[in-house]
C-alpha cells in the first residue's frame, strides 16, 4: 500500500545516477518506497522525535546510509540531537541571510557549476579569504549547510555521487586557525561527519605552505580515519589539474595562456549562485526543511532509549 506522503514522488535520477545508486548504495528501485516507508514508520513510533518524513528527505538519508535502516536511524538521531543541542548551527537556515550571501559575494565559498566525470559536486573553500567580522565560526557552518541544502533540494542526484571539497589555503595564517576554539572544532566535526547527509569523497588541500604541519595535526584530531585517508595535498595547480580537469576550474585558477573552456570567473559563478539563492521558492523550501520544529523532546524520550549525548559515528562513506 502506497503511503500518502509518497504519492507525488517521482524519481528524477539520471540513468548514470541510478546505476551508481544500485551498484554503490544498495538501492533497489522496486523496494525504494518500501524502504522509505519502513524508515518513516520507525520515525513515527519515536515519541521524542519531531522529524521530516517526506519522501525526498528519507531517500537522502537512506542513500547516505547505503540503504541500511540501522545506519539511517543513527544518522537521523544524530541530526536531531545536534539540532536540539546546538540549534545556532543547524536550525532555520536562510539562503538569503546577509551573512550567507556574503560568503558567496566575497568568493569564500565557490560552488562550481559543473560536476566531474563521476558526477561529484565540487566546492572550493578559501579559508584564507575569511577576514570579515561577519564570518564567525558559526556562520561558516550555517552558510555551508544552507547552500548544500539548497543544492540537494534542487537535484536528487547530488547525494548519490557525493562531493569533492577543495580547501585553498593560499592566504591562510595562524590567525585564521585561531578563529575557532577546540570545542567549536569538535562541534563542526560532529556536524560534518555524523550529522550531514553529504558524502564527501575527497578533500584536496591546496597551497598549505608553512601552515601545513599545523593544519594536518588539527585534521588528525578531528577527522575520522576514513576521511583523513581521503585528504590529498597539492603544492601547485598542475597537481590539481590531474584530478580536477582544467575546464571545471574558475579562470582565476587557470594559466594566463589557457584558451580552453572553464567555469568562468569567480564573480560570474557567484552571480549565478546568488540568482539561485534569490529564488523565493528555494528560500522557502530550505527554511521549511531546517525548521526549528524538527528536534528532540527529552521529556518524552523512552527510559530505555540511548541518551541524546551519545553520538553514534557513522560507518558509511
Amino acid at each position: 500500500m502506497v503511503d500518502p506522503e509518497d504519492v507525488d514522488y517521482k524519481c528524477t535520477l539520471t540513468d548514470f545516477s541510478l546505476k551508481k545508486a544500485i551498484e554503490e548504495l544498495n538501492e533497489d528501485p522496486k523496494q525504494r518506497l518500501g524502504s522509505v516507508q519502513t524508515l518513516r514508520k520507525w520515525i513515527r513510533e519515536q515519541p521524542h522525535f519531531t522529524c521530516r518524513t517526506d519522501t525526498r528527505f528519507l531517500l537522502t538519508i537512506l542513500r547516505r546510509a547505503k540503504f541500511s535502516q540501522l545506519v539511517a536511524r543513527e544518522l537521523i538521531n544524530n541530526i536531531l540531537t545536534m539540532r536540539t543541542s546546538h540549534p545556532e548551527y543547524m536550525v532555520n537556515l536562510d539562503i538569503q541571510d546577509s551573512n550567507t550571501m556574503a560568503y558567496i559575494e566575497t568568493g569564500n565559498l565557490i560552488f562550481l557549476p559543473k560536476r566531474d566525470k563521476d558526477g561529484r559536486r565540487i566546492t572550493i573553500a578559501r579559508a584564507g579569504d575569511i577576514n570579515d567580522k561577519r564570518f564567525t565560526p558559526v556562520n561558516d557552518v550555517r552558510a555551508y549547510l544552507a547552500l548544500s541544502e539548497m543544492i540537494r533540494d534542487e537535484d536528487e542526484n547530488d547525494v548519490v555521487h557525493g562531493i569533492i571539497l577543495v580547501m585553498d589555503f593560499s592566504k591562510i595564517t595562524l590567525k585564521h586557525f585561531q578563529r575557532t576554539t577546540n570545542e567549536q572544532n569538535k562541534i563542526n566535526s560532529k556536524i560534518y561527519q555524523d550529522c550531514n547527509p553529504e558524502r564527501v569523497k575527497a578533500f584536496h588541500f591546496y597551497n598549505a605552505g608553512t601552515m601545513f604541519e599545523i593544519m594536518m595535526n588539527l585534521m588528525k584530531g578531528f577527522l575520522k580515519k576514513k576521511n583523513f585517508e581521503r585528504v590529498h595535498v597539492h603544492d601547485n595547480m598542475e597537481s590539481l589539474y590531474k584530478v580536477i580537469p582544467m575546464e571545471l576550474w574558475p579562470t582565476e585558477y587557470l594559466p594566463d595562456d589557457y584558451k580552453g573552456p572553464s567555469a568562468g570567473s569567480i564573480d560570474s559563478i557567484a552571480a549565478n549562485t546568488k540568482k539561485r539563492m534569490m529564488n523565493p521558492e528555494a528560500r522557502a523550501r530550505v527554511l521549511a526543511n531546517t525548521s526549528d520544529k524538527y528536534r528532540l523532546d527529552e521529556s518524552k524520550r523512552p527510559k530505555d532509549s540511548a541518551p541524546s549525548e551519545s553520538f553514534r559515528k557513522l560507518n558509511v562513506d
